[in-house]
């Protein structure tokens, strides 16, 4: 088991997993399947611009998918539990961005650690092209602030449980994160499937670009397909702002040792 594998096996029981595996996954190789052919074994191989790719695919459901894996252990793991004859493949590793970047520009998918203890992941392109170039765990350059906009509280009884137990798991991961409320916004145009769109506000201090981008991550990945998320700061520094939240609903973490400021009466 290497830390990719750690974190594979993480993501399995929750999608607060999901920062840590994205980065392992740009680290040291990854394996992959060939074709067997004598020839290659043993030998390396220049992937020129225009040749065909020589990854083997298979094909799941409606997509083609390329399996790639995160040792030649877990490769090896993979063809014996699908119980592949002898030469049928060669095996092939390389830098992990590079395979990344090769296989999300050419809008491939791929699936890691396929029929492996570990857990498998389905991974679309557009996340290997931004986990290779460092983009998927760059915070923006202009914190998220609020919007204007019309809000209702979330009854207790119709939280998004699977989306709630993700982010929960993400917030008491961090010190920084104090209390955090789920909100829905109230729109005009009801969202495809009867969708909602939850708003989070989130009151950090200090604040930190980089786990508030990880928490983003997190809740963006664990809402229902028909669902939307959005974050937004609390101030710490306006009093005003986070007594109204305090009176508008009670939030659903709150960090060890913080205290409910006082709220003037009205």
């Amino acid at each position: 088991m290497n830390e990719l594998d750690r974190a594979l096996v993480a993501l399995g029981r929750s999608k607060s997993a999901l920062p840590d595996l994205m980065r392992e996954l740009r680290e040291g190789d990854l394996w992959f399947l060939l074709p067997y052919h004598p020839e290659l074994e043993g030998e390396a191989m220049e992937l020129k611009s225009g040749m065909q790719l020589p990854f083997s695919m298979l094909q799941e459901g409606e997509d083609i998918v390329v399996p790639i894996f995160s040792s030649s252990e877990r490769l090896d793991e993979s063809l014996q539990t699908a119980k592949i004859p002898a030469l049928t493949y060669c095996a092939g590793c390389m830098p992990a961005q590079q395979m990344l970047e090769i296989l999300g520009k050419a809008e491939l998918c791929a699936v890691l650690n396929k029929s492996c203890h570990t857990g498998q992941m389905v991974i679309p392109p557009d996340m290997m092209r931004d986990v290779a170039d460092g983009s998927a765990l760059k915070p923006p350059n202009s914190p998220t602030t609020r919007e204007k906009g019309t809000v209702r509280a979330v009854d207790p009884a119709d939280y998004p449980t699977d989306l709630l137990q993700a982010v929960f798991e993400s917030l008491r991961q961090h010190r920084q994160f104090l209390a955090a409320w789920i909100f829905e916004d109230v729109v005009e145009q009801p969202l495809p499937a009867g969708g909602r769109r939850f708003r989070f506000m989130i009151l950090m201090d200090p604040r930190d670009a980089l786990i508030f981008h990880d928490f983003n991550l997190v809740a963006n990945s664990a809402h229902n397909e028909e669902d939307q998320v959005a974050l937004c700061y609390a101030e710490e520094k306006d009093p005003e702002f986070v007594s109204l939240l305090w009176k508008t609903a009670m939030p659903f973490y709150t960090a060890p040792g913080y205290e409910r400021p006082e709220i003037e009466a009205e």
